[in-house]
């Protein structure tokens, strides 16, 4: 349980690093660096609540948002999570009074871990075709792995939460202010055209959504390739709206 804590520890520190590198000095290309500090800037709206925890009350959640996603919410213990952030089961109740009252924080600090990926993802891209795509493959990467939270928490009684959480008009507004600031960026530049850069902001959130809610299903995202030429082949387009439709 010390190595798992150690880990859990060691694992939120690098989240640290990575927000802090990446809102300092620009890389190779200063605009994407630019954009990707105003994705983690305006992002940390969503997670602000987790910003206003103290240290101790962030190791509880990271360490419930471990436990729910390994071994299942029902399986999940206060025992089990006080002592994987390394504090006595009296302060995890202390705190946050039951398990279901982890839940929302543990989604955000999902959505954060998640959000540093995809951020990383648009950093390695040439333009917003590749952009698109590595943000999609990194996401459906993300949604088929097994430590992903949501996975455990559509199948218990925890599901509810996982539902509000997100169908709730800020989650939509946040993602859609997220994405919609990529495009903007690609349309200053002039590689994107003229669109509500807004309603194809919300149609990528809105996608997004149903793979965290099922990520089963018919489409051919087995692995990262072809999640990647997916995305050019059936998502691009939605960067080139025929000039008719505004």
């Amino acid at each position: 349980m010390t190595a798992q804590r150690d880990r859990t520890i060691g694992e939120k520190t690098a989240a640290d690093d990575s927000i802090r590198s990446a809102t300092v000095a620009a890389g190779p290309d200063g605009d994407t660096e630019d954009t990707v500090t105003e994705f983690l800037t305006a992002a940390g709206q969503a997670w602000a609540d987790l910003v206003t925890l103290d240290p101790r009350s962030r190791r509880i959640v990271d360490a419930a948002r471990d436990c729910f996603a390994q071994v299942g919410f029902e399986e999940t213990t206060m025992v089990g999570i006080a002592e994987l952030a390394g504090v006595g089961v009296a302060t995890v109740y202390r705190r946050f009074g039951t398990k279901s009252a982890l839940v929302r924080y543990a989604l955000m600090a999902e959505s954060q871990r998640v959000g540093l990926i995809m951020a990383e993802a648009v950093r390695r891209s040439a333009g917003p075709v590749s952009a698109l795509a590595e943000m999609f493959a990194a996401f459906v990467s993300e949604a088929n792995a097994p430590r992903l939270l949501t996975r455990s928490l559509r199948v218990s009684s925890a599901a509810g939460e996982l539902t509000d959480f997100l169908t709730g008009d800020d989650f939509i507004e946040q993602g859609r202010t997220l994405v919609a600031r990529y495009l903007l960026h690609w349309q200053r530049r002039g590689e994107l055209g003229d669109f509500d850069n807004e309603v194809v902001a919300e149609l990528f959130v809105r996608l997004t959504m149903t793979f965290i809610s099922n990520p089963r299903g018919a489409l051919p995202l087995g692995d990262s390739a072809a999640a990647k030429q997916f995305a050019r082949r059936y998502l691009a387009p939605l960067l080139f709206p025929h000039p008719g439709g505004r």
